[in-house]
């Protein structure tokens, strides 16, 4: 199961973390979390906190792409490492299993474009 976070990142292609700092509306705020698919934001000199679209009014810093192409499985739905030729490399699935992922050697759902939580923390 993904974070809201990881589903944010994922679904709407922005760098998303809790913690960052942005800018919204022309103002410096800091994402608190998140609100289903929003993201709860504590804008500076505020004392309410703002829910609102990801893409919407939010200028994210520039952030680094992941080192090595990653993709989410489309059988495990996680963010995985690919190989060189563009599919899923050898993994195991989150739940316990002796066996390698079904999803190994398959194209993903499609590429992750930010680090996720698994990459930050160097996980695979």
């Amino acid at each position: 199961m993904t974070s809201s976070m990881e589903w944010i990142r994922r679904n709407y292609g922005v760098p998303a973390r809790h913690g960052m700092h942005v800018t919204y509306g022309g103002k410096p705020a800091v994402i608190l979390g998140t609100r289903g698919p929003h993201l709860r934001l504590r804008v500076e000199g505020e004392r309410r906190t703002v829910t609102d679209h990801p893409t919407y009014r939010i200028v994210y810093p520039e952030v680094p792409r992941p080192a090595r192409p990653r993709g989410w499985c489309s059988w495990c739905t996680q963010d995985r490492a690919m190989t060189a030729a563009g599919v899923m490399g050898k993994h195991r699935p989150a739940f316990p299993t002796a066996e390698d992922c079904p999803g190994v050697g398959k194209t993903p759902m499609w590429p992750v474009e930010y680090r996720t939580n698994a990459e930050a923390a160097g996980r695979q």
